[in-house]
């Protein structure tokens, strides 16, 4: 585990990004199935600023995995080519058009159609991010990462992450009882059950798939089993956060379980991320 724990910058990119990128899903999903007065709309927006903290903070965290940070101007020579590549163009694109989409909403220069058009723009890049955050890691040289599982679980946790993290900029706006009916509310409990399913089985199926492989150093079995207790741990986290978002929707003290979704959902997501950074099981050593 402790070459898990070394992962611990990207650990956190692959936490905070999709979290705060899977809010952006949800504000569209909720714009385009509930209507809003103009106060709430407000209160949403400056609200909205937490969910692009998320991302930048998680970019940020990415930086301290370079030695050097200039390095990371490498990166945009393999655009198209590497996963990599296209992962940071595409995150640098999302953050953009987000905070763009954060600034005019603040100072309320978007209409009802402007801001359906724009949430579902900004929605679809921060799906896209997902997908592509998770294809990064898909490398021939990993036999363990190279499963369409891996974007499978960062799509899943950006889902639960973001409707949790949306269930409380809709509490903190003072707009939660939009929640409890209508079609947001459906809405809301099945990103979130969707992010658990992808989630939870992507980590538990990729472990399942590592427990069969081994090298000449590592049996795939003892890095499944030193992951086991946060597998455990990251599943139980994010199934309560979900059964909190469904209860946020059925107006049970909304603020305070939303904020405890949030940090279960974080734990979660970050215990799953480190649980996959410890079955690296390099292909060069497969036997």
């Amino acid at each position: 585990m402790e070459a898990a724990f070394s992962e611990m910058p990207l650990a956190l990119f692959t936490t905070f990004a999709p979290m705060g990128a899977g809010a952006f899903i949800a504000l569209a999903v909720a714009f385009f199935t509930t209507k809003f007065d103009e106060a709430e709309l407000k209160k949403i927006d400056k609200m909205t600023l937490i969910a692009f903290a998320f991302v930048v903070v998680g970019f940020i965290a990415s930086l301290f995995h370079l030695t050097n940070p200039m390095n990371g101007f490498g990166i945009f020579s393999g655009l198209g080519t590497s996963p990599l590549s296209n992962e940071v163009v595409v995150g640098i694109v999302f953050v953009v058009v987000a905070l763009v989409y954060c600034v005019l909403a603040v100072l309320g220069k978007l209409g009802e159609g402007a801001r359906k058009g724009f949430a579902a723009v900004v929605a679809v890049l921060a799906l896209v991010l997902c997908v592509f955050t998770g294809m990064a890691y898909m490398m021939e040289t990993i036999a363990s990462w190279n499963t369409i599982l891996v974007p499978v679980q960062i799509v899943g946790f950006g889902f639960i992450g973001g409707a949790a993290l949306a269930s409380l900029i809709f509490s903190l706006s003072g707009a939660a009882e939009k929640l409890t009916a209508g079609t947001i509310k459906t809405a809301l409990v099945v990103v979130a059950a969707v992010g658990v399913v992808a989630g939870v089985g992507g980590i538990a199926g990729m472990a399942g798939s590592v427990s069969g492989m081994s090298n000449a150093m590592f049996a795939g079995s003892d890095l499944v089993s030193a992951a086991l207790p946060f597998i455990i741990v990251a599943a139980i986290a994010l199934i309560v956060a979900c059964v909190l978002v469904v209860l946020v929707t059925r107006g049970k003290n909304a603020t305070v379980m939303s904020v405890i979704a949030v940090v279960c959902a974080f734990a979660g997501i970050l215990c799953a991320r480190f649980a996959f950074y410890a079955m690296e099981l390099s292909v060069g050593l497969y036997i």
